[in-house]
């Protein structure tokens, strides 16, 4: 039954997964993921000055990219490392898919990872509910199709506390070194998994020697895995805390509103998570057995912490999704009456399946900017000299006269200088152009195409208009 699971878990995985091809940056986060991995191939390894995100999800798909070049220099099709990154320079889309790929093969991990775990807790049926629901989870369906780190950093995450969870009942040396040691991988992919080693205190506090040696090992995993955190230290610390300050507002205080709107839980879980998760929680709180206990404290340490940041993107808190599916089912797989569970997982997927069959389709259609340049195409001469800003319809090989103001500093300046420098503009509805621009775009430019779409995502089908100016 599992394999089966995990056979429909990369069907719906990988359907879509041409997402906004051929663009170049069809999402943003993972171009720039892409970009400094590529950077690597200098000889460098060193990230700085992008420390945004720890090296591990950059390393492996290095060496993904790396199998693709030695197949491709053993084939004839690349004759050295300078050709290799040319043809990246010219078409990016093979490396964006392979990064794709990685992603989904961390993803069918988290599933068959989700299903051990609750075996390992409960029983074979809660982990068979478990890894079906997690599957079929839409948000977790939607950032598989993404060359991101959210995969893999809750693919790690989640190992971590599969052994943590040996520190609980074994309480032996092997179990706090591996949980630490997995912790330190979750760190070096998204640094937040650091969370976890507050598990391993709590669980693994009895024995302080056990948890120095823990510690140890978090460290080992992440200096072996982001280096030049310690290398670059100068660089590692201004770029983290100035990220850190970004998303989760160091010194500031968070208003509880802010927690609650941090978490909108029925949309990203839908009706039916949202219930069972609900009576799960207070299910673990009446049964206190230590599989149950276990369950509520690890999970509660990754919501609270999540709940007071003050950006938190539905991406970021995918860590949470495994341990969610795990209480819902721990609910679910208690109903003995094979009639009344039919008609839960019935209920499961009439509420899931047709958000993500919308969501996979909307991915595989063509983006709102591929429509927008065949458009282009189509009915502005040859020559012309087009502005745009990010996010826009991009035109690599396409006889334009195209400039990218990526910061705005164009569109700052006086707005007759834009006049006699372009004939047209393209704007997207995902990036905030400066006020002033936008007043004299509709004061001195004729608004000639626009094209929307409903979004499955943050980076997908923004609205797109484009403008002949005066």
């Amino acid at each position: 039954m599992i394999w089966l699971i995990l056979l429909i878990s990369i069907i719906i995985r990988v359907w879509g997964i041409n997402f906004a091809f051929p663009l170049r940056y069809g999402h943003i986060d993972e171009s720039v993921v892409i970009f400094y991995t590529m950077r690597f191939f200098s000889g460098d390894f060193n990230p700085n000055p992008f420390f945004d995100y720890p090296t591990l999800y950059l390393y492996l798909l290095f060496f993904c990219y790396l199998m693709f070049f030695s197949g491709g220099f053993i084939a004839g099709s690349f004759d050295s490392i300078g050709s290799f990154i040319a043809f990246y320079n010219t078409n990016a889309i093979p490396f964006i898919l392979i990064g794709r790929v990685l992603t989904v093969v961390f993803s069918i991990g988290t599933i068959y990872l989700t299903y051990l775990f609750a075996k390992k807790l409960f029983d074979k049926k809660t982990g068979l509910l478990s890894a079906l629901f997690l599957s079929l989870n839409w948000q977790h369906i939607l950032s598989s199709h993404y060359a991101t780190t959210d995969i893999a950093a809750t693919f790690l995450t989640l190992l971590s506390a599969f052994f943590v969870w040996d520190i609980y009942i074994k309480n032996d040396l092997k179990s706090y070194i591996t949980a630490g040691f997995f912790c330190g991988l979750s760190i070096a992919t998204k640094y937040y998994g650091g969370i976890l080693f507050l598990a391993i205190i709590i669980f693994g506090w009895k024995n302080k020697k056990y948890v120095g040696f823990s510690f140890l090992a978090v460290i080992t995993a992440f200096f072996i895995s982001c280096p030049f955190a310690f290398i670059d230290y100068a660089g590692f610390l201004s770029r983290f805390f100035d990220r850190l300050d970004v998303i989760i507002g160091l010194g500031k205080t968070v208003p509880f509103s802010s927690i609650l709107n941090n978490f909108d839980i029925l949309d990203n879980l839908g009706y039916f998570f949202f219930l069972s998760s609900f009576v799960g929680f207070i299910y673990l709180i009446l049964k206190r057995t230590k599989q149950h206990i276990f369950l509520l404290i690890i999970t509660l340490i990754i919501l609270l912490f999540f709940g007071t940041w003050q950006t938190l993107p539905c991406r970021y808190i995918l860590a949470l999704y495994p341990f969610f599916v795990i209480i819902s089912a721990t609910v679910i797989s208690k109903i003995e009456n094979k009639y009344l569970l039919s008609f839960a997982i019935a209920l499961f997927l009439i509420t899931t399946l047709p958000k993500i069959i919308k969501t996979d389709s909307s991915l595989s259609q063509k983006d709102t900017r591929v429509v927008a340049r065949e458009w282009v195409i189509k009915n502005i001469p040859e020559k012309s000299k087009i502005l745009r800003g990010p996010f826009c319809p991009e035109f690599p090989n396409d006889n334009y006269i195209t400039t990218i103001d990526w910061h705005d500093k164009i569109k700052t300046g006086g707005f007759s200088e834009i006049q006699k420098k372009f004939d047209f503009v393209i704007t997207s509805s995902l990036h905030s152009d400066p006020e002033i621009f936008t007043k004299n775009l509709e004061r001195y430019g004729n608004k000639i195409y626009e094209i929307s779409k409903e979004s499955a995502g943050e980076f997908q089908n923004p609205t797109i208009t484009i403008w002949k100016l005066k």
